[in-house]
């Protein structure tokens, strides 16, 4: 059984301690306002009416005592509420030298101590907030700012309940393989935080149901699809002891809140603010996700001292990724997928690329465009040779430059004729007569493509506007071999639990490197043949260099650093 994180569970006082009051500054209110400062930090002054602004410190009164408390206030004119005096008087009998409140989204930090709050501004654990004279801690860090405390020998109290344990016991009902318990007990090494580097089909999710029966601490799963809600739902009732009544989905129109929470990213943006210390550990599925600054400030203000990523792609082109160790932890383990397949926990694949060119007038239109592009770029970005900060330069002027918004077009046509080679569903028909035995999945950029290629070969289709009873019916029939192909256009790429298929078709995609690993992954479960991802690709355009880009795995580091 692993360690569980020391869970405060002293007795608190769940209360607003903010009490602000003015002092006028006359020569006898002067002295007082002295006083005050023995139990108060100075907000603001006003100079033109002599007012001096005061926030009640808690730790700052409790040192003073509750009399001499009362006495300095009611000097002033100020009223203590019974609540009040009976914090006050706990923080002195406990000799407590440091008391948090929740402020959502911060929680405040009340002390006396210069010591404390000066090595937690050194390790950027706190910020001192000017306009209200308080220090603030973002709840991620609060588990760290206890340690410290603890560390220099102070005694801490919480304003606000903090028990993270769940109501039920779980046990994993399946066998970790090597590499899996590899992977988890790298996380577990790494101080239950850190990101889990998997290949598609590899098993990610049990990694994760790892830590929940083993912790035993109310969970969150992030997703970033209304489809993952459900998959992870049925995944901890199938392979963990849960009921499905501790179990509650938040997002896609349902708000529940239970032991195991499976929220989407977008509902985490909205509402998580308004459950900083709900949760134990919080699971970042697909965590590429969770970095980006909407979501990274959601993971911020939560409290959770768990913390696990689960990603086939870690890397992302904007350097996001560097704030993995800011609010998931750094990447603990990471596994090839030509490592899996040499165990053969993974198919072995081969990948083909089938060339075809445009007809000759859909060649010059495409050349037309093109230059018409390039000329723009060289026109207004001449020193920039790299075609993608070319191309994010031209999007930033298009925001306010209308000859920048036409380039773009031109560019966008331009694409939209190599990608959808008319030529390129030939070679699809004679794909589909060559493995007819096979489950194949064709991906393609465009939705008029896939639209063609299901109207003409009487191929199921799953777009973004097909209804979630008819995706799931396709994939079910898919799962039981009653269809075997089916045609999309990006809608099954993340995020959705595919039936395992031998043969990926790539008409056409972007040079993202994420989306060509997705796609592989689909073909990869385990089976008894080798699985084929083949790429038709158009020559004499932009897509060769793109298919080759897709393919590349790269690293971006942070130029600061």
């Amino acid at each position: 059984m692993c360690k569980i994180f020391k869970i405060v569970t002293h007795s608190v006082l769940e209360i607003a301690m903010v009490l602000i009051f003015r002092v006028k500054g006359s020569t006898t209110q002067l002295h007082c306002s002295l006083n005050v400062n023995l139990i108060a930090d100075l907000v603001a002054s006003d100079e033109t009416s002599s007012l001096l602004l005061y926030r009640l410190n808690p730790i700052k009164a409790s040192r003073a005592g509750l009399e001499r408390t009362i006495s300095i206030l009611d000097s002033v004119g100020v009223h203590l509420s019974d609540e009040m005096k009976l914090l006050i008087e706990s923080l002195e009998r406990d000799a407590c030298d440091v008391y948090f409140v929740l402020e959502p989204p911060d929680i405040v930090l009340y002390t006396d101590s210069n010591i404390i709050t000066k090595r937690l501004s050194a390790e950027r654990m706190v910020v001192f907030d000017r306009r209200t004279a308080t220090y603030r801690v973002l709840p991620k860090n609060l588990h760290r700012v206890l340690e410290i405390a603890e560390q220099q020998g102070l005694r801490c109290r919480l304003g606000f309940e903090l028990d993270y344990r769940a109501s039920f016991e779980a046990h994993l009902k399946i066998e970790l393989r090597d590499y899996q318990l590899e992977a988890y007990r790298a996380w577990v090494r790494s101080g239950y935080r850190g990101v889990i580097v998997l290949p598609v089909a590899a098993g990610k999710t049990v990694v994760a149901l790892k830590a929940i029966g083993e912790l035993g601490v109310k969970t969150l799963v992030l997703v970033p699809t209304i489809d993952l809600l459900n998959q992870w739902a049925d995944n901890i009732v199938k392979l963990l002891s849960v009921p499905a009544s501790k179990i509650g989905i938040y997002g896609g129109g349902r708000k529940e809140l239970s032991d195991i929470t499976i929220m989407t990213y977008d509902s985490a943006y909205i509402n998580l603010e308004r459950y900083p210390n709900l949760f134990g550990l919080v699971i970042a599925d697909e965590c590429h996700h969770a970095v980006s600054p909407s979501y990274r400030r959601a993971l911020e203000n939560i409290t959770a001292p768990y913390r696990m990523g689960l990603t086939a792609t870690p890397y992302r082109s904007d350097g996001l990724h560097k704030h993995y160790v800011d609010v998931i932890g750094p990447v603990v383990y990471t596994l090839e997928s030509e490592v899996l397949q040499s165990r053969g926990y993974l198919a072995r694949h081969r990948e083909e690329r089938i060339y075809v060119s445009l007809p000759e007038v859909e060649l010059r239109e495409y050349r037309r465009l093109m230059k018409l592009y390039l000329e723009f770029c060289r026109k207004r970005l001449p020193g920039i040779r790299d075609p993608r900060e070319r191309f994010r330069r031209v999007l930033e002027l298009a925001s306010r430059d209308r000859e920048a918004r036409e380039a773009l077009r031109m560019k966008h046509r331009a694409r939209r004729i190599a990608l959808s080679n008319e030529r390129k569903i030939a070679v699809v028909e004679e794909l589909l007569s060559k493995y007819r035995d096979e489950k194949i999945l064709i991906f393609s950029r465009y939705t008029d493509i896939v639209r063609e290629i299901s109207r003409r070969f009487l191929i199921p289709r799953i777009l973004h506007d097909t209804l979630d009873d008819e995706r799931k019916e396709y994939l079910k029939m898919f799962r039981e071999g009653r269809i075997r192909i089916l045609a999309t256009a990006m809608a099954l790429d993340e995020g959705v639990d595919v039936p395992d298929a031998s043969v990926a078709i790539v008409v056409s995609g972007t040079g993202s490197h994420r989306e060509y690993v997705q796609r592989l992954g689909r073909i990869l479960r385990p089976k008894d043949r080798e699985a084929v991802l083949i790429e038709i690709i158009t020559k004499r355009t932009v897509e060769p260099s793109m298919a080759r880009r897709r393919r590349r795995f790269e690293i971006f580091v942070d130029k600061e650093e």
